[in-house]
């Protein structure tokens, strides 16, 4: 008995941090932070929410192009943590989409809750749409002429001279299919209503979504020369000028004059004598001697709108004598 009782107050007397871990702090600390963790991860209030995801398209071979338009931004429905749904807002994800084994044709790509990145403790509960088909198509270039297209008329009296577009053509690189089914580009319509002087503009081109995805708003120079309008008329009675005459010579012309058929604006129609002003008929005398000479007038004019059409006679008589 007495043996027993020794025992017993051995076992008492031992000291209690015998029995105790040498790391116990560290090991009360991982104790809390799994408990901070799991409310944190599990305890916490789940929320649901939606969030709006961009898609990336990578590594696209150069000589492919994506010939279709497709949803850039995936609508996904996610369940989680409060905590972790708003550290999504501040860090945004994207729908990575790897096109390096791409070739033409139409790819199906599935968006499931592993192609995006969402950090654990995250559900994804929808994600729409469930697939991003994309049409992919070789890249081509190709010159494309541009065409104007007028509408209305100018002021009466008045025409349009000539249309100038620069550029006159635009270099596109773009899908292979849509740019085989298109010749030109035409801009949009440019009214010329009531102009009677020239004038440029700026002008789009007139596109499909197809072309507008491509080149964007693609404007043009458009200059827009306007002209008063023209008409023949006849000028009659109309004598040369000699030039080079020489003092002891004299000239006589048969006929003495001529007559002139000419394309001028319609205002000078109205007034025959300003007209006149501005057309000159001459004949070069300084090389002739004494005798009978055919020559051909030279008409020119002070106006470039106006123009020559016919002379008639086409050539004259001149005889040359000495004066006594």
């Amino acid at each position: 008995m007495e043996k027993l009782v020794e025992q017993i107050k051995k076992i008492a007397t031992v000291e209690y941090t015998d029995y105790w871990p040498k790391d116990w702090v560290l090991r009360l600390l991982a104790l809390f932070f799994a408990i901070f963790l799991w409310y944190f991860v599990v305890g916490e209030d789940k929320v649901d929410t939606h969030l709006l995801v961009p898609v990336e398209l990578v590594n696209l071979p150069r000589d492919l192009v994506i010939a279709n338009q497709f949803k850039q931004q995936l609508e996904v429905t996610i369940t989680g943590p409060r905590g972790l749904i708003d550290g999504l807002r501040r860090q945004p994800i994207t729908r990575t989409i790897n096109l390096a084994e791409a070739k033409p044709g139409t790819m199906a790509i599935r968006n499931d809750a592993e192609s995006i990145p969402f950090p654990r403790g995250i559900e994804v509960l929808r994600i729409q749409p469930a697939h991003t088909t994309l049409v992919i198509d070789r890249l081509k270039e190709k010159v494309l002429p541009i065409q104007g297209e007028i509408r209305g008329e100018p002021a009466p009296g008045f025409e349009l001279a000539s249309l100038q577009l620069e550029p006159t053509a635009i270099t596109i690189n773009g899908p292979e299919a849509l740019l085989d089914r298109i010749h030109l580009l035409r801009t949009t319509p440019i009214d010329i209503s009531g102009l009677n002087t020239s004038t440029v503009r700026q002008v789009p081109l007139l596109l499909d979504q197809e072309m507008l995805e491509l080149l964007g708003e693609a404007m043009v120079n458009a200059t827009i020369k306007i002209q008063e309008k023209t008409g023949e008329i006849s000028l009659r009675a109309v004598e040369p000028v000699l030039i080079d005459r020489r003092e002891q010579l004299s000239y006589a012309l048969s006929p003495r004059t001529f007559q002139l058929r000419l394309l001028a604006p319609l205002s000078l129609h109205r007034d025959p004598a300003a007209l006149a002003q501005r057309v000159v008929l001459t004949l070069q005398v300084g090389e002739l001697e004494a005798g009978s000479h055919r020559l051909a007038p030279l008409v020119t004019t002070t106006d470039d709108k106006i123009r020559l059409i016919a002379i008639n006679p086409e050539q004259i008589t001149v005889k040359v004598t000495e004066t006594k």
